[in-house]
């Protein structure tokens, strides 16, 4: 039942497109949209949607919180570190 509630999530990821030379305790992180039930069988199609309708913004608020807390801790380590 809990996998099923939570099909579609946003989830914070590590961003490896920027190489810094300074050593940085913390990464840059972005948001990826994951589909948790994408080889399922299930017989309803339509519950994948309706499950995403509640799921994916509920998630992608809490995992943008995150980010921006993440992400502005490491603009400020880049910035005393490496400038």
């Amino acid at each position: 039942m809990a996998l099923s509630i939570s099909a579609c999530v946003v989830v914070p990821q590590t961003d490896y497109s920027q190489k810094y030379k300074c050593e940085l305790s913390s990464d840059k992180k972005v948001l990826k949209l994951v589909n948790l039930l994408e080889n399922d069988t299930s017989f309803y199609a339509w519950t994948d949607e309706t499950l995403a309708l509640i799921s994916v913004p509920t998630s992608a608020i809490l995992s943008a919180s995150y980010v921006l807390v993440n992400n502005v801790y490491h603009i400020g380590e880049r910035t005393i570190k490496c400038g």
